[in-house]
């Protein structure tokens, strides 16, 4: 039974005073009526207090779900990361791989360009690179108004050394010749180089005839004292070398051919006497400005 409040004791108390019979009744119908309100109270109070409690166990249900989902979320962004970490990594490793070997190509690619400029067996310039460096040294110099030289040398008698000597020993001799006329061109912008079999060609940027003419007596001077044995030369008894000399002014335009026609004009006239130098001007009309 529900407990009673201290107002229905009060009551209690003043109707007992009276000695009230019907006062009596009323006393128990109205503490009927409290106790059921208390017991409704109660019921809505314990009603409340369950849907509390599912609440609660929902919402639980709920953070629990919540967690689970966050966990999973979270395994699976340290997967990707990792994934990531991963593919990052294998994609430098093909980068720098590919890298590689493209330096590798481009080396390689340097190395054949640097081959197809450069005589086989001698290891200096060739034709090849001799045409275009004199096709570039005649434009840049003309700008510059200086003047460009050029040296034609030839190997006299050269035919009948490779008859008597053999191949190899031919071969040998234009090794010695290339390497000390290369030694004797010491600035940077000299180009030697194996002009035709047993001639070689010689580009002096920014040079005067007289300083060309220096460097030619050199030159000749150098084949003369490397002491090769030729006993078919008419001239000595080693090898010697035939030189021609031709010079191209700043105030003049001229077409590369024409400066290579005039050392070779001058070759020709030196090898009349042979080991010696000769010099001949440029006799063409200077080509147009193109």
């Amino acid at each position: 039974m529900a407990p009673v409040t201290a107002g229905a004791q009060d009551l209690i108390g003043l109707l007992t005073s009276t000695g009230n019979a019907r006062s009596w009744a009323t006393v128990s119908i109205l503490l009927a009526l409290v106790s059921v309100v208390t017991f409704l109270a109660l019921l809505g109070v314990r009603r409340n207090h369950d849907q509390m409690e599912k609440r609660y166990s929902e919402m639980e249900r709920e953070l629990s779900r919540h967690q689970k989902t966050e966990m999973i979320l979270k395994e699976a962004h340290e997967e990707l990361e990792l994934r990531v970490r991963d593919r990052t990594a294998d994609l430098e490793m093909s980068y720098q791989k590919l890298n590689d070997v493209r330096d590798s190509l481009k080396a390689a690619n340097d190395r054949l360009l640097s081959l197809a400029r450069v005589d086989e067996l001698t290891g200096i310039a060739n034709r090849r690179q001799f045409d275009e460096t004199l096709d570039i040294e005649i434009k840049r110099n003309i700008r510059a108004q200086r003047p460009v030289s050029l040296i034609m040398a030839e190997l006299d008698f050269f035919s009948s050394y490779r008859r008597t000597y053999g191949r190899d020993r031919a071969d040998e001799a234009l090794k010695k010749v290339a390497t000390a006329i290369s030694r004797t061109f010491k600035r940077a912008p000299d180009v030697v180089a194996r002009y035709d079999d047993q001639s070689f060609g010689i580009i002096l940027p920014a040079t005067e005839v007289r300083d060309a003419m220096r460097f030619a007596e050199r030159m000749r001077q150098v084949v003369y004292q490397l002491c090769i044995p030729h006993a078919e030369s008419e001239v000595a008894d080693r090898m010697t070398v035939s030189v021609g000399i031709a010079t191209m002014q700043p105030d003049k335009l001229y077409k590369p051919h024409d400066l290579l026609a005039a050392g070779a004009r001058a070759l020709d006239a030196a090898q009349q006497h042979r080991n010696t130098v000769e010099y001949d001007a440029i006799r063409s009309e200077p080509a147009e400005v193109t």
